[in-house]
């Protein structure tokens, strides 16, 4: 993983545990989202924005997909690492 996807995955995880983590829980780069209920219809609304605003760049709507939001690992694949990639 590149440098600025580590660095998107160690921002992504400490805003999830502040925002949405239950105490007791501790949200990691491969914790399942939506599985866990920590992630739900409304909070994707969120996720999505926030991961829009680090990217710097709108999620098309073909890409909004459970299985590109399952981790931050994932997200961080999808849409840094893969977006890096189309752009060089």
């Amino acid at each position: 993983m590149s440098a600025r996807a580590e660095n998107f995955v160690t921002a992504m995880v400490a805003w999830l545990n502040t925002r949405f983590a239950p105490d007791g829980i501790t949200i990691g780069r491969d914790t399942p989202l939506f599985a866990n209920g920590l992630i739900n219809s409304i909070r994707v609304l969120d996720l999505i924005a926030w991961t829009e605003e680090a990217i710097g760049s709108e999620i098309p709507d073909p890409r909004v997909r459970m299985d590109n939001f399952r981790t931050v690992a994932r997200i961080a694949q999808v849409f840094v690492e893969e977006s890096a990639n189309v752009a060089a």
